[in-house]
């Protein structure tokens, strides 16, 4: 199993927000900037875990 570290999920939510500016699809681009948003909060975890905060 491959572990990925924050950078890996700040990388997807940067890819899912970029889609969602392009999608024409208000709906898609509401879900794809939701999804972006859980990336960004694993991604933090990830960071303070690494940081040993948490």
């Amino acid at each position: 199993m491959e572990l990925h570290n924050s950078e890996h999920y700040n990388e997807i939510a940067g890819a899912l927000r970029l889609r969602a500016r392009h999608s024409g699809d208000l709906d898609l681009a509401r879900r794809l900037r939701e999804a972006a948003i859980k990336h960004e909060r694993h991604a933090r975890r990830l960071e303070w875990l690494e940081a040993g905060k948490l």
